[in-house]
């Protein structure tokens, strides 16, 4: 009886202390209720068949998911083309805030492999003020390190930072690209269309879903 006892005293004690750590800032139950609450849905274990996904970007891409804990946040393209099942399962290797040499350093380390790697990166740059020349050379450095990696590589051009000018970044993108095989799917196209963002920058739910059919059609073109 006492340790029946014990035992609930212990439950409730846990169930107290997850509750109060919700209300902590960067607490991994925080992270956890945010990403249930966002979720698009969620993969654990991923599906049988179809082509394996890999994403490495800045916000757009990672934007309300939890990928740690396999939650898919709606906000992210990403989520659209798991959730859809239109890959078996995937990689989002997002980090907000990366800029395109974060990018590159964050692909070099990982040992991935994937039929499918999605570079999205250079909007914090512009943010940051880097000059365009470092973030191509980023860019193409990673394009031709997820070549090696993957059969179908997909670059996406640039969203501008609030009152920057993507013209020629976006150019180079498309140099790039076709110098190295890789395919395109225009991300400035779709986010430059009045209200088709949150503040100006990072897609709505509506728009990371076009995001997502975006990168399908560049992925269809590879063959």
């Amino acid at each position: 009886m006492a340790r029946g006892r014990r035992g609930a005293a212990v439950l409730v004690v846990f169930v107290l202390l997850s509750g109060v750590s919700v209300l902590i800032p960067g607490s991994p139950t925080r992270d956890l209720a945010g990403g249930v609450v966002n979720a698009e849905c969620v993969s654990w274990f991923g599906r049988d068949g179809g082509p394996v996904l890999a994403a490495y970007g800045d916000s757009l891409t990672e934007a309300d998911s939890r990928a740690h804990f396999g939650l898919h946040g709606e906000e992210s393209w990403y989520s659209h083309s798991i959730c859809a099942d239109e890959f078996a399962h995937g990689r989002n290797a997002a980090v907000q805030g990366e800029t395109s040499e974060q990018v590159l350093a964050r692909l070099r380390a990982d040992d991935v492999e994937a039929d499918v790697i999605v570079v999205a990166a250079g909007t914090n740059d512009l943010r940051l003020g880097i000059d365009t020349a470092t973030t191509l050379r980023n860019l193409r450095a990673a394009v031709r390190l997820a070549s090696e990696r993957a059969d179908v590589v997909v670059v996406t051009t640039v969203q501008p930072w609030t009152g920057t000018d993507v013209g020629e970044l976006n150019e180079g993108v498309r140099e790039l690209a076709a110098d190295a095989g890789a395919q395109v799917a225009d991300f400035e196209a779709i986010l430059s269309v009045p209200g088709a963002t949150t503040d100006g920058v990072h897609p709505t739910v509506a728009s990371a879903r076009r995001l997502a059919d975006e990168v399908r059609t560049a992925v269809d073109a590879a063959g």
